[in-house]
């Protein structure tokens, strides 16, 4: 698409979920919201614990940094 060069290893490194980051990231919107977002919905801390309940999961399973290798193509 581009006529660029774009080795595996680049796909790997962008597209690897980065599950210790995500949960930090989480954990930041959830203080954020609940000091600074006066009326917050409980519907968006219930889909962050979600997320976050999810992101832990993963790394149970399948470890801090998952490859998209994991993942199955379709």
């Amino acid at each position: 698409m581009l006529e660029k060069d774009y080795s595996h290893e680049d796909y790997v490194k962008q597209f690897t979920i980065r599950v210790p980051e995500n949960i930090s990231k989480v954990d930041r919107a959830i203080e954020f919201h609940k000091k600074n977002t006066e009326n917050a919905p409980a519907v968006l801390f219930e889909v962050l614990e979600r997320q976050r309940e999810r992101l832990l999961a993963a790394q149970k399973e399948f470890g801090d940094y998952i490859s998209p290798e994991r993942f199955p193509t379709v």
